[in-house]
């Protein structure tokens, strides 16, 4: 085969290529940690809300879940949509969504309003990670995928955190509408940003791909388009899709339902702990962090195999389940405080799962396979957490708590859960990216 460029490159061109390329990655950065905000936003400015519109429990959890409900059924129209028209007007056009209903939701005069705004925040900001992976696919080597996917996450998870204390302060000095209503208008200034500066390949710049740098044969550098209905076929066609999606659904919704509804009670509850069980929320959400960072890295640069990395990772964090069924009570602090980082740190390992579902399908459908295994991952953890609350709801309460047994058959479901998805990543298989031919 030949090569994709015989002709030797400037260098100029290549450096042009190497710099822009984080400039078009680096503005889908901030909209993801922008995303990531406004996702958890609403949890510091609970009793804001509750006395703006006089809400009781039920509504105040409909109103913090909103946001993912479209953000999950959008996954796969977003993957599609990414791919046919380009990541450029995509993420421009659904960040202005997000935009406009972050703002509608922090001058929404009632509830029903409130409700509209979350529910076009989360739809807007369902299609950024997809419309970033493609950015990585055109922009980037193959081999760095993984790494890339695990530091997006690790910089949404910033958002995240940056939704705790430091808009806590923001608030008490400017109060929770202006606060929230701000993040919207530069969600709205971002998406300016993005359709002036991104793009949706080297090519639309006059740019030489990575491809044509690192001397890829042309069959590997294809750009020719896929029908609509085709993007989804060989999507749902490739086994990957389905035994990755599987793993997804099983490991990230046990993790959603740990981190984001019942360490907390379960720590108080079991070992009567207040402040140092936010604490160790907190080391959860660092293992995670760090965790993000690493795995991808791994996958691509050391070990050399994404299906390794995540498949050693599930098995390491079945190990947290374990431990917590079969040992509900009775833990030391310190041994508590390690297993919730190592549930983060070792959860974390799906990152390499994306790396290798897009290894197993062309590369002008990378965003539809990426926007369904999404589909897969987030409705796991809305699932999980409404089966738990399910299960924990049929024991009776004594003296006011949650019984121990209830939380230890919560955490029986989780182990033969992981466990499942074990046996799911162990029958997938490994597609290795091209390699390039020169050093």
């Amino acid at each position: 085969m030949t090569p994709a460029n015989p002709q030797p490159l400037a260098p100029a061109l290549i450096r042009r290529t190497l710099t822009y390329r984080w400039v078009c990655l680096g503005l889908l950065f901030l909209s993801g940690l922008l995303a990531f905000f406004t996702r958890l936003a609403p949890a510091v400015a609970i009793p804001d809300l509750q006395e703006a519109f006089v809400l009781n429990a039920a509504e105040l959890g409909l109103l913090t879940s909103l946001y993912l409900w479209p953000f999950a059924l959008m996954q796969p129209l977003a993957g599609v949509l990414t791919d046919v028209i380009g990541p450029r007007r995509t993420v421009t056009a659904f960040l202005v969504v997000a935009g406009v209903g972050q703002v509608l939701f922090a001058c929404a005069p009632t509830f029903p309003v409130a409700l509209l705004g979350r529910a076009l925040t989360g739809l807007g900001a369902s299609v950024l990670y997809v419309g970033a992976a493609k950015i990585m696919v055109q922009w980037f080597r193959s081999s760095e995928f993984g790494t890339l996917t695990g530091a997006w996450t690790s910089v949404a998870n910033l958002g995240g955190l940056s939704a705790a204390a430091p808009l806590m302060a923001l608030i008490i000095l400017a109060g929770w509408r202006t606060s929230l209503g701000g993040v919207g208008l530069v969600m709205l200034a971002l998406a300016v940003l993005v359709y002036l500066f991104v793009r949706n390949s080297p090519s639309e710049r006059g740019l030489p791909s990575l491809a044509d740098i690192d001397g890829l044969p042309q069959a590997q550098v294809t750009s020719q388009s896929i029908p609509l209905r085709e993007c989804i076929l060989v999507v749902v066609r490739e086994p990957n899709t389905w035994l990755l999606g599987g793993y997804a659904f099983l490991l990230f919704g046990t993790m959603t339902m740990m981190q984001g509804l019942w360490a907390v009670p379960y720590l108080m509850d079991a070992y009567g702990q207040t402040q140092q069980a936010a604490n160790a929320l907190t080391l959860w959400a660092i293992g995670l962090i760090a965790g993000c960072t690493l795995w991808g890295y791994m996958a691509d640069k050391i070990v050399g195999s994404c299906k390794g990395v995540v498949l050693a990772g599930a098995v390491m964090y079945a190990l947290l389940w374990a431990l917590l069924a079969i040992c509900p009570v009775g833990l030391p602090v310190g041994m508590l405080w390690v297993a919730m980082f190592w549930g983060g740190f070792f959860a974390s390992t799906w990152i390499p799962s994306y790396a290798q579902l897009k290894n197993s399908v062309p590369s002008q459908v990378v965003a539809t396979a990426m926007g369904i295994l999404n589909l897969f991952f987030w409705l796991g953890g809305a699932v999980y957490q409404q089966v738990s609350g399910l299960i924990l709801a049929g024991f009776p309460k004594l003296d006011g708590h949650t019984p121990i047994a209830a939380y230890q058959a919560v955490f029986w479901l989780c182990l033969g859960s992981v466990g499942l998805s074990i046996t799911l990543v162990a029958l997938s298989k490994e597609h290795r990216p091209a390699q390039s031919t020169t050093a």
